[in-house]
């Protein structure tokens, strides 16, 4: 395992008070014998020579005659030891710094890197440690539950901050690429894994995505052995990460295949980015810093409801008697607000009013979403809901979408129709 005694560094600044002479000072010396002068002049620059080697040099010029000031009742030829101590003064004031706990090796192989001490430079920056810091704060609802999951599957304790690299823990990230969710899953990569239909999205569920990442990330540990390929297979697809390996005559050490340039920029940087930040989080005080910590209390925790009708939410919350920004945050994955129809599903709600919903929603009167609408050109919610006897309301809530928002031609939408 590496040693990182470099990647601390500490700056020191030192300030120091320059006060002009008076008048008077002055005059005193010009009486003062020439010998006494020669003394005054000679202690006079051996302070100055020893505060520039102690570094308190503010770039503040020095008014003359302003270190002799500074020790007033101090005779220039006595030179005794007593007299002389003022003169190791800045090297006293220096304090030690307070030794810091050692550093915690990860759980994962970390070796001194160029790409790794690059992200570690940055991250105890200003800029990079309020970025970092935000990020965790944004992942606090999350994180928890990741590290007992990863506890309960035995693997490494390190992974709780992945979703830092890939998402900033925000639960609706979507890249350029169509990835989405805290674990950045491709439509094309969620099977087994996830479901995906026009009702239900599980990518934006941040409990079932990090579920399915957790096995995910076994297998790729299964097929490549290594926690670093493993990694990066999960960045650039074990498929094309097996062909790299094989392009490259059997290499497979990740290290070995990013110093030659084997692998995309995007992932040869990706696993450094990572174990940088699970290593200044991990050894924070180690580094002099401080991030946020989550424990027990940040779990959330909820009950289960199921139902093979198709439930608003919106309409459930108002029986309940709570915010619908309640269930939606317990439900992201319902990208049309709603439960799917006519198979069970289970749904997420408060703790402690499971029995409520359960029968809150046994005695709704639920409409039904059978019939549907294709848009065409020059439609508008107005015009749709009026077709159909509806309000704008009740449209938008049935699609999960703004009253101001713009209908793109080809765009189904659900009529409700109350049973």
């Amino acid at each position: 395992m590496m040693r990182m005694r470099r990647f601390s560094s500490v700056l020191l600044l030192g300030c120091g008070l320059v006060l002009a002479s008076p008048s008077w000072a002055d005059s005193s010396q010009a009486n003062q014998p020439a010998e006494q002068e020669d003394a005054l002049a000679e202690s006079t620059s051996k302070e100055a020579s020893e505060e520039e080697v102690a570094g308190t040099d503010t770039g503040v010029e020095e008014v003359p005659g302003a270190a002799a000031e500074r020790k007033p009742g101090t005779e220039p030829e006595d030179t005794s030891p007593s007299d002389a101590s003022p003169v190791q003064e800045p090297a006293e004031v220096d304090q030690e710094e307070p030794q810091r706990p050692p550093r915690k090796e990860l759980d994962i192989h970390t070796p001194e890197h160029i790409h790794i001490q690059k992200y570690l430079d940055e991250y105890q920056r200003p800029f990079g440690t309020k970025w970092l810091t935000a990020v965790l704060e944004t992942g606090a609802p999350y994180r928890m539950y990741a590290r007992q999951q990863l506890a309960l599957n035995n693997m490494p304790a390190s992974l709780e901050y992945l979703p830092v690299v890939e998402s900033e823990y925000k639960v609706t990230a979507k890249s350029r690429s169509g990835a989405l969710g805290i674990w950045q899953f491709m439509e094309n990569s969620i099977h087994p894994f996830l479901e995906k239909d026009q009702w239900v999205d599980e990518r934006l569920d941040p409990w079932k995505s990090t579920d399915a990442a957790i096995k995910k990330l076994q297998d790729n540990y299964n097929m490549f052995g290594d926690w670093a390929l493993a990694l990066a297979a999960y960045n650039y697809g074990a498929g094309g990460l097996r062909r790299t390996i094989k392009a490259a005559g059997g290499v497979d050490n990740f290290w070995d295949l990013a110093d030659r340039g084997l692998l995309v920029n995007q992932t040869t940087m990706y696993v450094p980015k990572f174990l940088a930040v699970a290593e200044i989080v991990t050894n924070q005080q180690h580094y002099g810093l401080e991030f946020p910590e989550v424990s027990e209390a940040d779990l959330i925790r909820w009950d289960e409801v199921t139902t093979k009708r198709s439930v608003p939410l919106q309409m459930l919350a108002k029986e309940m008697n709570i915010d619908v920004s309640i269930l939606k945050f317990l439900n992201p994955a319902l990208i049309l607000g709603r439960t799917p129809p006519a198979r069970e599903y289970t749904l997420r709600v408060p703790l402690g009013t499971g029995a409520e919903a359960q029968q809150a929603i046994s005695t709704m009167v639920l409409p039904s979403y059978e019939h549907t609408y294709k848009v065409v050109k020059g439609d508008t919610l107005w015009g749709i809901s009026r077709r159909y006897g509806l309000t704008v309301t009740d449209l938008c809530d049935a699609n999960n979408i703004e009253e101001n928002a713009i209908l793109p031609i080809g765009k189904t939408l659900y009529i409700p129709i109350m049973e």
